[in-house]
């Protein structure tokens, strides 16, 4: 399946919310992205990252996803411009019903055990960090090739 053209039509169904908090949702992906695996549960681990930068990011937030290759690996970057997580924080994504505190943002905290199983299902990886070009956090799932 052509992961960039699921990545388009999920950032279109998320830019309306987008929009109405002044945020920017952006995708750099030229040409096709070919991963295997299923559309249907990989546009909810897509679903589930822009939503979760858009909504913890904040008002005026800025969002990028972006696909790329790095030797036989196609790599989906999911980039925000929100306050990001502490390490502390970011070892515990991944873990049910793990929510991090003072925020007031709704949700169950399975998210990302949700993205975490679906990436697994994929024999893809996801590691996080803090995005060196927007501040916020950094979601990286590597694809097999």
């Amino acid at each position: 399946m052509d992961l960039a053209a699921l990545a388009r039509e999920v950032l279109a169904e998320l830019a309306p919310g987008a929009l109405a908090q002044h945020q920017s949702l952006e995708l750099e992906a030229e040409g096709s992205w070919p991963v295997r695996g299923s559309a249907t549960l990989l546009a909810v681990l897509l679903r589930n990252l822009a939503d979760n930068a858009l909504r913890y990011g904040g008002d005026g937030a800025r969002v990028q996803v972006t696909l790329t290759r790095e030797a036989a690996q196609v790599l989906l970057r999911v980039e925000d411009s929100g306050p990001g997580l502490s390490d502390e924080q970011r070892s515990h994504l991944g873990e049910r019903f793990f929510r991090v505190l003072g925020t007031a943002a709704p949700g169950s905290g399975l998210g990302w055990s949700i993205v975490k199983r679906i990436a697994a299902v994929h024999g893809a990886e996801v590691t996080t960090a803090r995005s060196a070009a927007l501040g916020g956090l950094a979601v990286r799932v590597a694809f097999p090739a």
